[in-house]
C-alpha cells in the first residue's frame, strides 16, 4: 500500500540530520579552531577586533577574541563556551583547549566516513581520557610553592606567551606578589573548618572558581564529602588531611598522593580582593602592587585632611543625611515656627548622627551612601575625612585591608568596629583625576595593582595578561604540580597513548583511542608551525625521543626546535593541563553526539 507522506517537523524551518549534522558540526569546530590557531605561543600573532559600538580588542588571548567573534551556527558557539569554561577554572589554556577539540573533531571525521558508530568512537576517545589523567600524573613534578625563584619561572612561561612578554620579570613580580597577599591558609584565625564541597572523578585537586575552596577528587561513585565543621575544632586544622580522607577511596595510591597536594591553603579570592587600576600615562615599568587599596575618590569638603597617617577607618553603609519618607509625604504647615521647627529637626538629626560617629574619634569615614553639606560641616568640626559613594566591591577591600567592619546605621557603631591596620591615607593627583590611597596596611589581604601604560588597549591587554597570570599562581598553590610546557606534555601523551592502542586496546574503538594519541601532536606542531620551524622533521625528532623515555622534551616556540625543558625552564600547572584534555574531549564527545539540528530560523526565500 501507497501512503501519503506524513510531515511531523516543519518544512519552513532548516534542518540537517545524520551524517551531514555531524560533518556541519565537525566543520563548525575546525573553523573556530583555525581563528586561534596563530595565537598559540610565543611567537602568536595578535588579532584586532572591532566591537559594534566602535571600540578596539587587540589580544592574543583565545577567550578573550572568541568572547568578541559573534557566530551563527550552534556547534561553534558550542566552542566557544569551551574557552569561557576553562578561563573561569583555570584561567589559562583558553587557545590549547579550542584547538585542541577542533582537532578531536577533525581526527573524527573519517572514522565516520568508514560508517563506525559514533558511541564506538565516543568509548575509545574516554578510554583515552583516563589514561591520559594517568599518564599526566606519572610525569608531573612536585613544586615548592615557598620558593619565590620557583613560583615565578613557572608565571614567566605562562605568560612568555603574552602581549606582555618584554616586561616579564615585572609582570610575574606583580601577579606573585598580589597572589600571596590575599592567601588566606589554615593558621588564619577566621578559619576553623574544612568543607569540600564536590567531589571530581579521577583523583585531582582542583579548583572551584566560584567558591574559590580546593576541591578533591576521587572515584565519584564511592567518594564521600569531609566536612569538618566543629566549631572547637583548631584553626590550623589542615587542608591536605581532609583531602587525604576523602581521596582514601581512590583505587591508585599513586593517583590518591597526587590529588592531595601537602598544603594549607584554605582561599585565594583574586577575583574580589585583587582590584586592577588602570590608569593611562606614565611607562609600564611604574607598575606597582599597592600593600593596601587604592580607589578612584577624593574628599567630599576641601577643608578635611588628605594625609593621615596611622588613621582610625569607620565604613558605613548608610547615607550621612536626613532619613526621608519611604513613600511621598506632605507636610501641611500654618505657622512660620512650625517651617523652622522643622528645619531645626532636621539639623538635630544630622548633628546626632554625627556625634555618634565623633564618640569614637576616627579620622577617616567612608560611606557608600550619600554625606549632605550639613554633615560634612560637622565632620570638618571634628577633624574628620569622608569618602562617600564608595562602591560596594571597594568597600570589602578596604574591610578585609584594615581590619574594619562594615557598619549598616551609624546607632550600631562599636568601638571593634574602628580599623586600625592602615599604615597611611593620603589623596594624590594622577594625570587630572584624584586617587585615594589607603596603603601600609600591616595583614592587608587584599591589594590593588597600579598599572600604568602608554594608551587604554595596552592597559587592557596587560589586565588580561595578569589575570591569566594571577590565576597560574593560585592553581599551583592549591595544587602543588607542573608539567613540562612547549608541547612536551601534549607529545608525552601522544606517544604512549599511541603505544596503548596497539598492544591494550581491542576491536574498532582501537581507532578513535589512536585518533587521541594524533589529535594530541596538534599543540606542538602549531607551535611549531608559529615558530617558523619544520614540521614534519621537529615532531618525527620528538616522537624518537619520548619513545626513549625522554618525557620533558618540547619545542623551542621561539625558533621551533626541539629542547629539554628541564634545562628551558617552561613548566605549566598540572590543573591546567587536566582541564584542557577534560573539556576538549568532552566536547568533541558531546557534538559527535548530535545527528540532528533544528534552526529555530526559516528557510532563506
Amino acid at each position: 500500500m501507497n501512503q501519503s507522506q506524513v510531515m511531523v517537523v516543519n518544512t519552513t524551518k532548516q534542518r540537517e540530520s545524520g551524517h551531514k549534522a555531524q560533518m556541519s558540526n565537525i566543520a563548525a569546530g575546525k573553523t573556530v579552531a583555525d581563528v586561534v590557531r596563530t595565537c598559540l605561543g610565543p611567537r602568536a600573532m595578535l588579532k584586532m577586533l572591532l566591537d559594534p559600538m566602535g571600540g578596539i580588542t587587540l589580544t592574543n588571548d583565545g577567550f578573550a577574541i572568541l568572547r568578541e567573534c559573534e557566530v551563527a551556527h550552534p556547534a561553534a558557539k558550542s566552542m566557544i563556551e569551551l574557552s569561557r569554561t576553562q578561563d573561569d577554572e583555570v584561567g589559562d589554556g583558553t587557545t590549547s583547549v579550542i584547538i585542541l577539540a577542533g582537532e578531536m573533531l577533525a581526527i573524527s571525521a573519517p572514522f565516520l566516513e568508514r560508517k563506525i558508530h559514533p558511541v564506538i568512537i565516543l568509548r575509545g576517545f574516554q578510554k583515552a581520557l583516563e589514561d591520559a589523567q594517568v599518564i599526566l600524573r606519572s610525569i608531573a613534578k612536585r613544586v615548592d610553592t615557598n620558593d619565590r625563584e620557583q613560583m615565578l619561572s613557572l608565571i614567566k612561561s605562562a605568560i612568555g606567551t603574552k602581549f606582555v612578554s618584554r616586561w616579564n620579570d615585572l609582570m610575574c613580580n606583580l601577579a606573585l606578589t598580589a597572589v600571596q597577599t590575599v592567601v588566606r591558609r589554615s593558621d588564619d584565625s577566621e578559619f576553623v573548618s574544612v568543607d569540600i564541597s564536590a567531589i571530581k572523578p579521577a583523583g585531582v585537586a582542583a579548583v572551584d572558581v566560584e567558591s574559590t575552596k580546593p576541591v578533591a577528587g576521587g572515584d565519584a561513585a564511592a567518594a564521600t564529602t569531609a566536612s569538618a565543621t566543629d566549631a572547637t575544632a583548631p584553626a590550623t586544622t589542615s587542608v591536605s588531611a581532609a583531602v587525604a580522607a576523602t581521596s582514601a577511596v581512590v583505587a591508585s595510591a599513586d593517583a590518591a598522593a597526587s590529588a592531595a597536594p601537602d598544603v594549607d591553603v584554605r582561599e585565594v579570592d583574586i577575583k574580589r580582593f585583587v582590584r586592577i587600576e588602570k590608569v593611562p600615562g606614565g611607562e609600564i615599568e611604574e607598575s606597582r602592587v599597592l600593600d593596601g587599596v587604592m580607589v578612584n575618590k577624593d574628599v567630599v569638603h576641601p577643608k578635611m585632611r588628605r594625609h593621615i597617617e596611622n588613621p582610625r577607618i569607620i565604613l558605613l553603609d548608610c547615607p550621612l543625611e536626613y532619613k526621608k519618607g519611604e513613600s511621598q509625604t506632605n507636610i501641611e504647615i500654618t505657622r512660620e515656627g512650625d517651617w523652622s521647627r522643622v528645619l531645626e529637626i532636621e539639623e538635630e538629626q544630622i548633628k546626632a548622627m554625627c556625634e555618634k560617629i565623633s564618640a569614637l574619634k576616627p579620622d577617616l569615614v567612608i560611606t557608600e551612601k550619600g554625606v549632605s553639606d550639613l554633615a560634612q560641616h560637622y565632620l570638618v568640626k571634628n577633624n574628620i575625612t569622608a569618602l562617600r559613594r564608595m562602591r560596594k566591591t571597594d568597600n570589602n577591600r578596604i574591610a578585609r585591608a584594615t581590619g574594619a567592619k562594615i557598619v549598616t546605621s551609624v546607632d550600631e557603631l562599636k568601638e571593634q568596629d574602628v580599623g586600625t591596620g592602615c599604615g597611611l591615607f593620603s589623596i594624590e593627583k594622577i594625570g587630572d583625576e584624584y586617587f585615594t590611597f589607603l596603603t601600609k596596611c600591616k595583614e592587608p589581604k587584599a591589594c590593588t595593582i597600579l598599572l600604568r601604560g602608554p594608551g587604554k588597549d595596552t592597559l587592557n591587554e596587560i589586565d588580561r595578561n595578569l589575570q591569566d597570570a594571577m590565576c597560574v599562581a593560585r592553581n599551583v598553590l592549591f595544587n602543588p604540580y607542573l608539567c613540562p610546557g612547549g608541547g612536551a606534555t601534549e607529545m608525552a601523551l601522544s606517544v604512549q597513548l599511541a603505544q596503548r592502542a596497539k598492544s591494550d586496546i581491542p576491536g574498532v574503538e582501537q581507532w578513535p583511542y589512536a585518533g587521541v594519541a594524533e589529535a594530541l601532536e596538534v599543540i606542538p606542531r602549531t607551535l611549531i608551525q608559529n615558530g617558523g620551524g619544520n614540521a614534519m622533521r621537529t615532531l618525527t625528532e620528538l616522537r624518537a625521543k619520548h619513545a626513549n623515555g625522554l618525557t620533558t622534551w618540547g619545542v623551542d616556540g621561539e625558533k621551533g626546535v626541539p629542547v629539554d625543558m628541564n634545562e628551558y625552564g617552561i613548566w605549566e600547572p598540572l590543573a591546567v593541563k587536566l582541564q584542557t584534555i577534560k573539556t576538549a574531549i568532552d566536547s568533541a564527545s558531546l557534538l559527535l553526539r548530535v545527528d540532528d539540528i533544528v534552526s529555530g530560523t526559516s528557510k532563506k526565500q
